[in-house]
């Protein structure tokens, strides 16, 4: 049986990585040319940056509406906060935009860059499965009770019998291994890559699709059912529930998330990546400007007595993200990260999405990492503890 330290190692490296792992390519010298699917993770920060021009299959929304926002309305204390002077002044912070649900942009702040630069979103994406599954609750089209093949019937042995709920709060215990992957094991590592080569993030030369993949999917030992004490991060989770929520609303893939991206409101073009069949890669593929990137941590608490109730129900239903992580102890629950301060999601590469339904404040961070870690988790710390301390004041 794995104990908890080897739980906490396994999620803080798998959720460290939230969804583009370098395994498999070998070290190079950041500097080579040009940037393509096959070199990117080897020039991180800038990979990152230019991922709408390398990603194989991207579907691409220039909003009908513009959500307004209003930049008069600064707020210099934010500035004052030791945390957020912290990472407004670290080299690898690429932006930080906070704001609230009205789009009064309190603090707006660029490194190398200005409004109109697109970052990759990485796995601050999975909180759209947050948005698209309460929506389609909300719609009584699925139950969190519901069983995958209800809607999966060729789905593999590695979420068959597992609920939507199990899916959504990262417990199944399927054959996608990111620690072991990080260890070298061999199976898990041929499984992670085949999973990065499903989702666009390597060359997928088989042109081999999501729904595919996800039936090869197996148990990792006699069971399915996670019995861990920490979530098992997995971004193929994500995956398998956007092809659930596509089944249960009876609405294609990209038309729910063509249509979550206009409601974003955007000013500049937003992207997601898709596998060779067109179905969006909700598990890491958002990218947009930092402006609109704050504008979509607005659908997260659109309905606010709800995710206020979505926090609640987490603490006894949720999976625990461990402290070292996100600063503080929080939970998986529906696609999102909660904790008392609100919920979010993090990113690979250093992002963060973070929003409170209290104080209806919404904070938006993209950094560049080119460490030799994907994104060490240390990073994290700060960005969310800079997260936490703005709410803290906000609230007041």
């Amino acid at each position: 049986m794995t104990n908890s330290k080897t739980l906490k190692t396994a999620f803080i490296a798998s959720l460290a990585a939230a969804a583009i792992l370098s395994i498999g390519v070998s070290a190079a010298p950041s500097n080579l040319t040009p940037l393509t699917i096959d070199t990117w993770q080897q020039q991180r920060a800038e990979g990152l940056i230019n991922l709408p021009s390398i990603t194989p299959n991207v579907m691409a929304v220039n909003a009908q509406d513009s959500f307004r926002i209003n930049h008069q309305k600064r707020h210099y204390e934010i500035h004052e906060i030791d945390s957020v002077a912290r990472i407004i002044n670290h080299p690898a912070v690429a932006s930080i935009v906070v704001m609230n649900q009205h789009g009064d942009v309190m603090l707006e702040h660029y490194r190398d860059s200005d409004r109109n630069s697109i970052y990759s979103d990485q796995s601050s994406t999975k909180s759209m499965g947050y948005i698209l599954l309460n929506r389609a609750l909300k719609a009584q089209k699925i139950s969190l009770d519901d069983k995958v093949e209800k809607y999966l019937p060729e789905i593999g042995a590695g979420f068959r019998g597992r609920t939507v709920g199990d899916v959504a709060n990262m417990a199944v215990n399927h054959d996608i291994s990111e620690l072991a992957a990080y260890t070298g094991d061999p199976e898990a590592l041929k499984m992670f890559d085949e999973d990065e080569r499903v989702i666009g993030l390597q060359r997928n030369d088989q042109r081999k699709t999501l729904r595919e993949f996800a039936n090869e999917i197996g148990a990792m030992g006699p069971s399915n059912e996670w019995k861990g004490k920490m979530a098992n991060y997995a971004t193929i989770n994500t995956n398998v529930l956007m092809l659930i929520l596509e089944a249960a609303t009876n609405t294609p893939a990209d038309q729910l998330v063509r249509e979550l991206m206009h409601d974003i409101g955007g000013e500049q073009t937003v992207y997601m990546g898709t596998d060779f069949e067109g179905v969006p890669m909700i598990g890491a593929s958002l990218m947009s400007a930092s402006l609109d990137f704050a504008r979509y941590g607005r659908l997260l608490i659109e309905d606010s007595k709800a995710v206020k109730q979505d926090i609640k129900q987490a603490k006894k239903d949720g999976e625990v993200v461990p402290a070292e992580l996100t600063a503080i102890e929080s939970r998986y629950y529906k696609s999102a990260i909660m904790n008392k301060y609100g919920l979010g999601h993090s990113g690979w590469g250093g992002q963060l999405i973070w929003a409170d339904p209290e104080s209806g404040t919404i904070i938006a961070i993209n950094s560049r990492i080119a460490s030799e870690l994907p994104a060490p988790y240390e990073h994290f710390n700060k960005l969310y503890q800079a997260a936490y301390d703005i709410i803290e004041l906000l609230r007041k």
